[in-house]
């Protein structure tokens, strides 16, 4: 809560006399060495990696608008930092790897861009739980890195995994890569400790199975950095896997590869890996990979576990549905060299630049609707723009569920127009139209990329008036001074 030691608001700007005493205050905390002001402050964390973030920056208009960025080391100091905040009504937005592709980190309100990377200790390994305390600042890749010497897994492997902090993929509501077999990020988080927006430290129960009460780690699991800033995190392991395999299939119709992966799914066979290309995706992106000549739909499956015996028999039954819907094998190279090369899309040259618009729609739907969902996106989304702009649409289906999946439509025009409002509004007419006939189809308008900039508008017809009212009242209760991330997750900043 605040002390009540101002009337301004966060997200207001800054007067000299307050960036003097915040500024002040902040070195007391964690030295003047980790406090950079103004100009420096914007161009040492210049934002995520969002198409947004690129743009605004290459006009001249960033959406790194903080006044001041600091770096804690330790969750006293993030406690202290948020009191200070409170005290003098300044907003403040936690910033993990800066790996978002939503703008959901920027520090759009000003204020304090509170970077969290020095903070990437593991606290504990638990061998005998196999469970893990490990900071929010930590990097996926090098956490899992460590993991891995000790013969241990995260699991969680995001794209961004060399960039994502583990505390970034909480608020997120993040995915992985083997999310199919392991679960999402909410399903790896056992606990958390979390500094509250007046600086009040909390520790969650231990583990996530009780019965007392609800489980208020997920509360804070997808929020974003609106309700308080997590510090640490109790996430559960498992050993690095002693076999894997690959497999992959060729489908004649995008229908035929989501009724066999639909298959797979509520036969309770779990797959570490099961992405189904469409035509588009597989014939372009996937080829351009692997270089298999592929000509059709394509699924790449990778299997793995302790035992290879029960490996080999649930990849034995998954060829078994995939060929009964009218697959046919492939070489089991093209998913081995998938999984080789996952990473290379993300660097250039396969990367999107500038002067290209792009943006991916990862929305979420369950078995009744996903064929519908991802006709009526992709064709809303080619049909939203003139077809001048020569806008290419590829989607692929992963992260899959038992009761559905994610489908995953990435746009790219080659060349956006050279005006940042024209570019814009470009690229918002196709997330408009993608938002649109997702929500109509019966899809869920993000499955774990999250809201950030791109989606706060769409919010309150994603959760209706009293869903949106809901989640109003809980960010009024945990943060009535709106100091964290005013105006994010289509939450309106304080009057």
């Amino acid at each position: 809560m605040s002390t009540g030691g101002t009337c301004r608001r966060p997200g207001q700007p800054l007067d000299d006399a307050t960036l003097r005493e915040l500024s002040a205050g902040l070195e007391r905390i964690v030295g003047a060495a980790h406090v950079v002001r103004g100009a420096e402050a914007r161009q040492r964390f210049p934002g995520d990696m969002s198409w947004l973030t690129a743009i605004h920056a290459h006009h001249g208009d960033p959406l790194a608008r903080q006044d001041v960025a600091v770096s804690p080391a330790t969750t006293d100091e993030v406690s202290a930092i948020l009191r200070l905040a409170s005290h003098l009504g300044v907003a403040v937005t936690p910033a993990g790897g800066l790996s978002g592709v939503q703008g959901a980190a920027n520090a759009t309100s000003g204020g304090i861009l509170l970077d969290l990377r020095r903070m990437a200790r593991v606290r504990q390994v638990d061998r005998v739980s196999l469970t893990c305390v490990v900071e929010c600042g930590a990097i996926v890749s090098e956490f899992e890195k460590r993991l891995n010497a000790e013969g241990l897994s995260f699991t969680h492997y995001p794209a961004s995994a060399e960039w994502a902090s583990v505390g970034g993929s909480v608020a997120a509501r993040g995915s992985g890569v083997l999310s199919t077999r392991y679960g999402t990020i909410q399903d790896h988080v056992l606990s958390l400790e979390v500094v509250l927006p007046g600086g009040d430290v909390v520790q969650l129960p231990a583990v996530p199975r009780h019965g007392v009460g609800p489980e208020l780690a997920q509360l804070f699991v997808g929020s974003e950095g609106t309700l308080g800033v997590v510090t640490a995190v109790t996430v559960r392991l498992r050993p690095v896997p002693a076999v894997r395999r690959f497999a992959a299939y060729r489908f004649d119709g995008i229908g035929a590869g989501i009724a066999a992966g639909r298959q797979i799914m509520i036969s309770g066979l779990k797959p570490a890996v099961m992405r189904l290309y469409d035509l588009d995706a597989a014939t372009h992106s996937l080829e351009r990979a692997v270089e298999a000549g592929l000509d059709r739909e394509t699924m790449v499956l990778m299997f793995d576990g302790d035992h290879p015996a029960v490996v080999d028999a649930e990849m034995a039954a998954c060829n078994t549905i995939c060929l009964g819907h009218g697959g046919s094998a492939l070489p089991a190279r093209v998913g081995e060299t998938w999984w080789n090369k996952r990473y290379v899309f993300y660097h250039p040259p396969y990367a999107p630049t500038l002067p290209q618009i792009w943006c991916t729609m990862d929305v979420v739907a369950d078995f009744a609707h996903i064929e519908a969902v991802y006709r009526n996106v992709t064709r809303a989304m080619i049909e939203s723009i003139d077809p001048a702009w020569a806008m290419t649409v590829r989607t692929h289906l992963s992260h899959w569920y038992d009761w559905g999946s994610m489908i995953y439509p990435r746009f790219i025009v080659p060349r956006g127009p050279d005006d940042l409002g024209e570019a814009l509004d470009l690229h918002d007419r196709v997330v408009a139209a993608a938002t649109d006939a997702a929500l109509r189809s019966g899809a869920v308008i993000n499955d774990h990329h999250g809201v950030g900039m791109r989606l706060a508008p769409y919010m309150a017809r994603q959760f209706g008036p009293g869903g949106m009212e809901l989640l109003r009242r809980v960010k009024r209760g945990i943060d009535p001074e709106g100091v964290l991330c005013p105006g994010k997750l289509g939450l309106a900043a304080p009057g």
